[in-house]
């Protein structure tokens, strides 16, 4: 069963974006920013979350997530070759705004997550693909020491 419309809105409510904001920047970004083939090809305008897992929580990460936040990997779920990507909050509450590329909620047990940072690129901060989607989805870096560099 797919996760419910009310359960999914919560999640995005706590990470202060709009579903259909997110939604039309991935859909604009379309298979471009996929790594892979097999990725490109699962892809549709249909599930635009479809494999972005990755760059949406780096993303939330960076722009929106509360200090302390922390980001997961989450391997075996299955009909998913790759490890999907989540945060949880320094309260606990998980943020999941892909989730719904899932056709079954119920094969993300979220208690299998290991903490799993981003990788980087040469420096700390968002990647140009997290940047890209902040961009679209007029999101700006919080002003901190940490990110000073991506003005």
């Amino acid at each position: 069963m797919k996760i419910g419309n009310e359960k999914l809105e919560s999640m995005f409510k706590v990470a202060g974006i709009e579903k259909k904001v997110l939604h039309k920047a991935l859909l604009q970004m379309g298979t471009k920013q996929l790594k892979t083939k097999q990725m490109r090809d699962a892809w549709s305008e249909d599930n635009p979350t479809k494999n972005y897992c990755y760059v949406v929580s780096e993303m939330v990460f960076y722009y929106l997530a509360p200090p302390g936040s922390k980001p997961y990997k989450l391997p075996n779920i299955p009909g998913d070759d790759g490890l999907h990507r989540f945060l949880k909050w320094p309260d606990g509450t998980i943020v999941d705004l892909t989730v719904d590329q899932f056709p079954n909620y119920e094969d993300v047990n979220y208690e299998n997550g290991k903490v799993c940072y981003f990788m980087q690129t040469g420096v700390k901060g968002p990647s140009k693909r997290a940047r890209l989607l902040a961009e679209l989805c007029d999101l700006k870096l919080p002003k901190t020491e940490e990110n000073k560099f991506w003005d």
